[in-house]
């Protein structure tokens, strides 16, 4: 074997005996507690060690690098690391970001999961609006936890084919503004995401008395549970 040869095995030896010298102390090797050691705490220190000890390791193996080069490289790698070490370690907060952004951006939008949840994103207003259908026409809903029963406005009735002649305003029921009357009426089909409620029992408020149609009661308790996790609507068909 040439010198050359020697001088890389014995790198090799010395980088892969110091890494897994590490990698044992930060699991195993810390003065605190192991029992309260876990990957949250130890993580971000073992990527940035591997990350680091691979850049070496490749540099040995492939080419003799200059003492430039390896600088270079370490300033890269290391910067690297770094950003992916403090991502790592604030990626609750990134996460929660990407959802205000997402509300902001694209506020109602309804997300299906991987797991068939239902994912809305609250608004740069602080409120949860929601983009779904009734009886196949698009119609924008603000949840509202308050009102026992979904409730149209006078257009989005309208569109979703109800026709005025069926619209007895008979039931009376406190609002912001005071006291009301309201039409009762059924949504045959009313659609959030991918799931689809049938024969809804709902309202229509009059011309001009609601400026959102709300998502109310009747709809909520249709479902198998919903709840706010923060910024997050889930609802579980």
């Amino acid at each position: 074997m040439s010198g050359r040869g020697q001088y890389r095995g014995f790198a090799i030896v010395i980088l892969i005996t110091v890494m897994a010298a590490a990698v044992f102390y930060l699991f195993f090797g810390d003065p605190t507690d192991p029992e309260n050691l876990n990957f949250d705490d130890t993580g971000p220190r073992v990527v940035a060690l591997s990350t680091l000890a691979f850049v070496f390791l490749a540099s040995f193996i492939f080419g003799q690098p200059k003492v430039r080069d390896i600088i270079q490289g370490t300033l890269f790698w290391g910067g690297l690391c770094a950003l992916l070490v403090v991502g790592y370690t604030y990626r609750t907060d990134l996460v929660q970001a990407g959802y205000r952004v997402l509300g902001s951006l694209a506020p109602g939008m309804a997300v299906t999961q991987a797991d068939g949840s239902i994912l809305i994103v609250r608004d740069a207003g602080g409120h949860f609006v929601v983009d779904g259908r009734a009886n196949g026409r698009k119609t924008s809903f603000l949840l509202d936890t308050g009102a026992s029963a979904v409730v149209l406005t006078y257009q989005d009735a309208a569109r979703a084919g109800i026709p005025e002649r069926d619209l007895s305003f008979t039931v009376p029921v406190a609002t912001a503004n005071g006291r009301t009357l309201v039409a009762p009426i059924r949504i045959d089909n009313l659609t959030i995401g991918d799931h689809t409620l049938r024969n809804v029992r709902a309202f229509v408020a009059r011309d001009g008395s609601l400026g959102q149609s709300l998502l109310g009661m009747t709809a909520l308790d249709r479902l198998r549970s919903w709840r706010i996790e923060g910024d997050r609507l889930i609802m579980n068909p």
